[in-house]
């Protein structure tokens, strides 16, 4: 233990202690963070990106480590926990340092254990406490968390993330009183709504702001060829662009061939243009014709027509070219699609950015990598297309790259070999790849549902990656010309005010059965009531609240009436004192509908039963936490899974893992008794939406007709480059999908193994048939069927668990073990020949799909 914590030194001294490990000076928001940490407080740091707020949780983890104590560190992604594990086992070794992400697990009894959130959440709502059991046989759950000191939350702004926010709101929500929290969130607008949240569903967290960049960051237009100082690094602006960009998108809004054409003669075309739109005459002449009169009119030669010179928008080449020119590189260059991505810095490979020396580097780390990769995996046409790019100083970054190569480009990027990096806006979302400058190629992004402006917050995200601490002095962030986007109006939008975060809280089965406490529906009401949305909600409705009663109380005023105005003081007031409890808060109206309505689809389909204890399906989706788990669970309890082999059990896991609506053009054929579960899948999904229709709430996804096949095709020895030649995904996406299989069936088979070694799980379970009066003879039939019925459903259970992890094994071979790795730690896997797929999987699959009982595609 620290001589400074043991023998009872300041809190100053503390930190003094833990400042005094760095050649360099803590900023004031850091060593006021530390304070706080120190004083056992939770603390909440809102910074820029780049400004250091790590060194916040370092210092968590430091002083957890004086006190032998355990810390938990939680990322969104495994990406950004890969990349932090690597960090922090370099810095407190090897033994000292866990990871927890549900493919990968190591020393999970660590005293620092990074993890997903979403591992988190599902440790603190396992029941009881008795947690989730990982594959090195330990055990995860509330009580293993007594030793925990601080649990890390980077990225904290990640709440308003629509996909992955409720985890984070559950993970707070439950998490335990004694820990304290560190939230690390990029600059929000409503920062201090966040703290206030925190501070009512867990325990007090001091906020702390900090909005100064650590590298100033300089905004240039890259125009016709030259890089333009847009706004300077005091937030000035230096050049204007009127009426610059966006010229197809008019020309496309005023009518099909129309020509976007920019005028030799500009400053006098735009000075014709002011004029020309100030006013209009009666008979529609402009203000210029009415100065001029008749006369002058007529003797005023016709105007020289001009030739047009179109502008088209930059090729990447030649922004890098003039970032070399201007010694503004590295740069991460951001593009919006993987494809233009990629597209882009194959553009880009007629220049080369790197010297002789550098080049034979890069080769030789290109061989080390390429020995570790199985030799059919060598021929990918992704690994041919980037190692043939990195010698010449380029990169591309995305969610689609095999995970191997996302660490060889990191890396070369990280020692400085690189000197651009294509990528989507993946790539700013925590991993640490900071620039000298950064181009935003595109202003706009599609989002799932329509091509949109970034957001300020986005805009933000992105650009701070330009600039190094302690290597610039300015950062730079580059925005090329498009004729798509007009330049002042998007570049007002995307650097205005911050948006707020908002919650994206939404109420799941498998939260539900987790909190469920059989007569105690109010214990869940004040769980959800404690979300970041139904705050948000209460807090709008005590604005308006306040401004009722102060009207209330102002027209009292003016009557005169005492007993009005005494009794406007008192709501006041009593409003007043509601603000400053720290407390619960109610739930809303809608908020109580959404839990009503889930209950009673529990209830409906049989996963709540008499006296509200869980039913055996209640306990099996219990365990499982992927949103379609109540789906795989029905289907296991009907006995539609008991006929297959374990390749089909893993091909069936594999249909929920997809949700995109691309055009996939699938080669792969469906065989026939795979054919009869996805017909029983669409009934099963039609009705347990049908029911919650009649609940008023819409949970349950679907899945994907076009995605099957690629489970089956590797679980019988395919290679990756079989997969990629019969379907339109990319070696990234393939392994993502296959990984999430393998992880959705682990979820399965651990839920399976709970339900079956839990004794009180087959004495307590009641038959789900539970009304009606019945006489003795009656009752005892049916006492008979309960265990007839459970000795089945037993048996069911027991039958597939094992297949499942047949299935499971099934799939982890090859670059799926490898990317199932610590990818520093990657280990040369053997070779492996492409085996034969059976020819009944060759059935045309369009034949066995049905319209009418498919409902709700992801």
């Amino acid at each position: 233990m620290d001589e400074y914590v043991e023998t009872g030194h300041g809190i100053q001294d503390i930190v003094k202690a833990f400042a005094a490990r760095f050649p360099f000076p803590l900023d004031d928001f850091q060593l006021e963070s530390m304070e706080r940490l120190a004083m056992d407080h939770s603390v909440m740091v809102a910074a820029p990106t780049g400004t250091g707020k790590t060194m916040v949780a370092e210092f968590a983890i430091w002083l957890a480590q004086q006190r032998q104590q355990r810390v938990i560190y939680t990322t969104p992604l495994k990406a950004l926990s890969n990349q932090k594990y690597r960090d922090l086992r370099e810095q407190y070794g090897f033994e000292n340092v866990g990871l927890v992400t549900g493919d990968i697990v190591e020393r999970s009894r660590a005293s620092i254990v990074i993890m997903t959130t979403e591992v988190y959440r599902n440790m603190l709502l396992e029941e009881g406490g008795t947690g989730t059991v990982v594959p090195d046989g330990e055990r995860f759950g509330p009580a293993s968390l007594q030793d925990v000191g601080f649990v890390v939350f980077d990225e904290l702004h990640y709440l308003s993330d629509l996909e992955r926010g409720p985890v984070w709101e559950e993970a707070i929500i439950c998490s335990p009183k004694h820990v304290q929290l560190v939230g690390l969130s990029a600059t929000v607008s409503n920062a201090q709504d966040l703290a206030n949240w925190i501070t009512r569903v867990h325990r007090p967290i001091d906020l702390i702001i900090h909005e100064q960049r650590a590298v100033p960051l300089e905004h240039y237009y890259f125009l016709d060829g030259k890089l333009h100082l847009v706004q300077d690094a005091d937030g000035k602006r230096v050049e204007t662009f009127p009426n610059v960009g966006g010229e197809a998108k008019l020309a496309r809004m005023l009518g099909r061939g129309r020509v976007y054409v920019v005028d030799d003669d500009e400053e006098a075309e735009e000075e014709f243009e002011q004029k020309r739109g100030k006013k209009r005459g009666k008979h529609g002449r402009n203000e210029i014709a009415n100065e001029l009169g008749p006369t002058q009119q007529e003797e005023t030669p016709p105007r020289k027509k001009r030739i047009p010179r179109p502008r088209r928008a930059p090729e990447p080449g030649e922004v890098l070219t003039a970032l070399r020119d201007a010694e503004l590189l590295p740069c991460l260059y951001f593009l919006p699609g993987r494809r233009v991505v990629e597209e882009g810095a194959m553009s880009a490979a007629l220049h080369s950015f790197t010297t002789p020396e550098e080049e034979e580097f890069i080769r030789e780390e290109i061989g080390v990598w390429l020995e570790k990769l199985p030799k059919e995996d060598r021929k990918l046409q992704q690994v041919h297309t980037l190692t043939r790019l990195l010698p010449r100083g380029l990169a591309f970054h995305h969610a689609g790259l095999l995970p191997g190569l996302k660490v060889l480009v990191e890396t070369l990027f990280a020692k400085g070999y690189l000197r651009a990096v294509f990528a989507t806006d993946t790539l700013a979302l925590g991993v640490n790849m900071p620039a000298r400058s950064v181009v935003v190629g595109s202003l706009s992004k599609f989002d799932g549902q329509e091509m949109r402006l970034l957001t300020p917050n986005e805009y933000r995200q992105l650009t701070g990656r330009a600039g190094r601490r302690g290597m610039d002095i300015r950062g730079a962030a580059v925005i090329p010309y498009s004729p798509w986007e007009p330049f002042e109006d998007s570049f007002r939008r995307i650097t205005g005010e911050l948006y707020p975060v908002s919650s994206s809280f939404v109420i799941r089965y498998n939260s539900v059965l987790n909190l469920w406490r059989p007569g105690d529906v109010q214990h869940l009401r004040r769980i959800c009531a404690s979300s970041l949305r139904e705050y948000q909600r209460y807090v709008v409705w005590e604005y308006n609240e306040l401004q009722r009663l102060e009207r209330q109380y102002a027209r009292a005023r003016q009557s005169g009436k005492k007993k009005k105005r005494v009794a406007a003081e008192q709501a006041l007031e009593a409003l007043e004192r509601r603000r400053k409890r720290i407390g619960e808060y109610p739930l809303s109206r809608a908020g109580a509908a959404e839990l009503d309505g889930t209950i009673f689809a529990l209830r409906a389909l049989g996963y709540i039963g008499q006296n509200d204890q869980l039913t055996l399906k209640g306990r099996l989706l219990r365990s499982i936490f992927h949103p379609a788990g109540i789906i795989i669970v029905e289907l296991v309890m009907r006995g539609l899974l008991d006929d297959l082999s374990a390749h089909e059990l893993a091909e069936v896991c594999s249909w929920f893992t997809f949700s995109n609506d691309k055009r996939l053009n699938n080669k792969h054929g469906v065989i026939p008794r795979l054919a009869k579960v996805r017909r029983d899948l669409w009934m099963v999904l039609q009705h347990v939406q049908g029911i919650e229709e009649r609940a008023g709430i819409a949970i349950t996804p679907g899945v994907v007709p076009e995605f099957h096949g690629v489970a089956l095709s590797w679980a019988r020895g395919m290679s990756l480059n079989g997969l990629l030649r019969r379907i339109d995904l990319a070696e990234g996406d393939l392994l993502m999908l296959l990984n999430q299989t393998i992880d959705l069936i682990q979820q399965v088979q651990a839920a399976m193994g709970h339900v079956l070694d839990s004794k009180d799980a087959w004495e307590t379970v009641v038959p789900l048939m539970t009304d009606g009066i019945i006489n003795e003879r009656a009752a005892s039939v049916r006492a008979r069927n309960r265990i007839t019925q459970l000795q089945q459903m037993r048996e069911r259970l027991e039958h597939l668990r094992p297949l499942l992890a047949q299935a499971s094994a099934s799939l982890l071979r090859g670059i799926i073990v490898q990317s199932r790795t610590v990818p520093s730690m990657v280990a040369q896997i053997g070779e492996e020949e492409e085996v034969p797929v059976d020819a009944e999987e060759d059935r045309d699959a369009y034949g066995l799909r049905d319209p009418e009982a498919f409902v709700g595609e992801v």
